[in-house]
């Protein structure tokens, strides 16, 4: 069940970073002054996450861009945001993002985010979160109907569990170490492309085929209720233990996802995220 693979995944991330050291405040800078990364900024929110983010270079200064939500998986919990970019995470988008290899149908046309969780992901949290992402950029920059959330493993499992709010227009979870109920997608027509390696021996394939499967069974149609399954997944570099638990790569590799998800937009019909007022109160976290 879920509450067994984030026992595993727990032990995974203990492992991995048992002797990493604490955060460093703020990551933006270093004591000189110098960044600390090339293409990403950093984003603090007190009462729910602090983040990385990329804003595409090119792009009019009034654009309005579409927005990708990604949320890490168990081996970047923590407090030091510079762990969103450990070797673990090799493939994720930030990465690809930072170290230039991004295909450019992410890197041109995504602002994409990224927060830092110290535990398990809450959807109350995620989408006070996403209302504070509003808040932080002008009104015409971000296309609020194109909010998109992908997420691997443990956040492959929260992107899902958010995605329910029936606020984001397509949901990309890869290797989701949980699920939801797939009609809890359906009813609110959240489509959604499932990432994951057959031969994944930290979370069996079956949790997206079932995924997948349900979402059909409740009338989704086979463009909205996606499956890519990677005979041969990689293994997560550092991780030699964790087998085929880095459909990460050769997913967030394709230009495919991107293209898919931007033919996504929030329906007329739901109200989207709204950008936090000032006098707002956000959710606890728990």
């Amino acid at each position: 069940g879920v509450v067994g693979v984030w026992g595993v995944l727990r032990i995974e991330a203990s492992t991995m970073l048992g002797g990493a050291a604490g955060g460093t405040g703020d990551p933006k800078n270093s004591p000189d002054g110098r960044r600390l990364f090339d293409q990403l900024h950093y984003l603090d929110d007190p009462s729910t996450y602090h983040a990385l983010y990329y804003e595409p270079p090119q792009t009019p200064a009034h654009a309005a861009l579409p927005v990708l939500l990604y949320l890490h998986g168990a081996g970047e919990v923590g407090t030091d945001v510079g762990d969103l970019l450990a070797e673990g995470a090799t493939g994720t988008p930030l990465a690809l993002l930072e170290h230039g290899t991004a295909p450019a149908a992410l890197a041109e046309s995504f602002l994409v985010v990224a927060p830092q969780s110290d535990t398990a992901w809450d959807p109350p949290a995620i989408a006070a979160f996403v209302e504070f992402v509003l808040a932080h950029f002008p009104a015409d920059r971000v296309d609020a109907r194109r909010i998109y959330v992908t997420g691997h493993s443990l956040g492959g499992a929260g992107a899902l569990r958010v995605a329910t709010l029936g606020k984001f227009a397509a949901c990309a979870p890869v290797a989701p170490a949980g699920g939801v109920r797939p009609r809890s997608l359906a009813e609110r027509r959240v489509p959604v492309w499932a990432f994951h390696g057959k031969n994944d021996v930290v979370v069996p394939s079956l949790f997206s085929e079932r995924l997948v499967a349900g979402l059909r069974d409740a009338g989704v149609d086979e463009a909205d209720a996606r499956i890519t399954l990677y005979d041969h997944a990689p293994t997560p570099p550092g991780w030699p233990r964790s087998i085929g638990h880095a459909s990460t790569i050769p997913a967030y590799a394709s230009a495919d996802l991107y293209d898919w998800l931007l033919t996504d937009r929030l329906p007329d019909t739901v109200t989207p995220f709204q950008p936090r007022t000032r006098d707002a109160d956000p959710p606890p976290r728990l």
